[in-house]
């Protein structure tokens, strides 16, 4: 998540080494830092030449309310709190949302409703309206 306009035309990772852009990360732990770190081990970057590396928060809203406040000028979250908080998104990857059943509760009363809803149109028109997620295969089994 940027500014709008992305002012700092920042495109990737590699932007935020030995610069003066100030990045807010998310917490040890969540998805989006155990990404980062991957990723920063993968490029052989170093997060210490990363302005902010150590600045924390633990929600994507608090990302974008960073970015929004001018407090940090990057973060790295999800686009449906870019959209929320009117700031531009980078895309870098997709992440999939898989709900897994067991198999011997998968036909259990007390779960159809919740598996009618992932089928029906209007919670993936619903989804869709955040932003940035894609509800195509919404509701389909995958037997492990």
């Amino acid at each position: 998540m940027v500014s709008p306009g992305n002012p700092l035309s920042i495109h990737g990772l590699d932007d935020l080494i030995g610069t003066r852009v100030r990045f807010i990360n998310r917490q040890p732990g969540s998805g989006t830092r155990i990404w980062l770190d991957q990723q920063l081990e993968h490029l052989e970057l170093d997060c210490k030449q990363i302005l902010g590396y150590e600045r924390e928060v633990h929600t994507h809203l608090h990302v974008a309310d960073e970015v929004l406040s001018g407090r940090a000028d990057v973060g790295l979250g999800l686009q449906a709190a870019a959209i929320q908080s009117e700031l531009d998104f980078i895309p870098l990857f997709n992440e999939r949302y898989d709900l897994v059943i067991p198999e011997e509760q998968f036909h259990s009363p007390g779960l159809l409703p919740a598996l009618e809803t992932l089928h029906s149109k209007k919670f993936r028109q619903a989804i869709e309206r955040l932003g940035g997620y894609n509800t195509q295969n919404s509701g389909v089994e995958i037997p492990m």
